[in-house]
């Protein structure tokens, strides 16, 4: 089996890009293939949805059996699915999906403060997020600078979700950047909540997806005709 994860941000080298295949193949099957490529663009659905059709529709052809919009926000996904007939996983609804499962009350960390209020309206569209969502919370550290050091990451990430739990009750949380991938790990040990981690969510659903054909009908997801009017 082969995954396409697409990251839908800026550049990355090969050996950054090797370095995410290793990473998430933790959350597949030994024999399941992942292929990490990224498109340059900024996050805004509007500039990454062409590039991202394009390489969905690429991965189909080259014989992928699923592809991964690696982002939280799951960009396009919907236009994705009318164009290929391959499994389409967004990171975001798979996590909101275990939250629903696992979790009486959550919240979602994003990266900066400006992230914030956009991430809120999105995620109050969801059912789940109408239910059990407590806050919206940023570590205030922007994306690019994630994985520059570790440490002081975790240090952050941590404080954000003991504040979390001290003010809101919560018993989960959902990590809303895939930059902050298996950083959940300590937090969980040392905050008592889980962590929900998107993009291990996301790589795991999409080999279930592949293997149980679990995509939607076209009955549900309308195949893209240029001249249908």
């Amino acid at each position: 089996m082969k995954i396409k994860v697409l990251i839908p941000n800026s550049g990355m080298d090969r050996n950054t890009l090797k370095a995410r295949e290793s990473m998430l193949s933790r959350a597949v099957s030994s024999g399941t293939q992942i292929s990490v490529d990224c498109i340059l663009c900024v996050t805004d659905e509007v500039f990454a949805g062409p590039l991202l059709l394009q390489e969905a529709i690429r991965a189909e052809r080259e014989g992928y059996d699923a592809f991964v919009v690696y982002c939280f926000s799951d960009l396009a996904i919907t236009a994705l699915r009318e164009n290929v007939d391959i499994p389409v996983i967004g990171p975001g609804e798979c996590a909101l999906a275990a939250a629903d499962i696992l979790s009486n009350k959550f919240c979602v960390i994003t990266t900066v403060e400006g992230n914030v209020s956009r991430t809120y309206r999105r995620l109050m569209q969801n059912p789940i997020t109408q239910k059990k969502l407590s806050s919206v919370r940023a570590l205030n550290i922007p994306v690019a600078e994630l994985r520059d050091d570790p440490d002081a990451t975790c240090v952050y990430l941590k404080k954000v979700c003991a504040e979390a739990v001290a003010e809101d009750g919560i018993d989960t949380v959902v990590l809303g950047c895939l930059g902050l991938a298996q950083y959940g790990e300590e937090v969980e040990k040392e905050c008592g909540v889980k962590v929900i981690d998107p993009a291990f969510v996301a790589l795991g659903c999409a080999e279930l997806a592949a293997r149980l054909t679990l995509k939607p009908s076209r009955r549900s997801v309308a195949a893209y005709r240029r001249n249908q009017k």
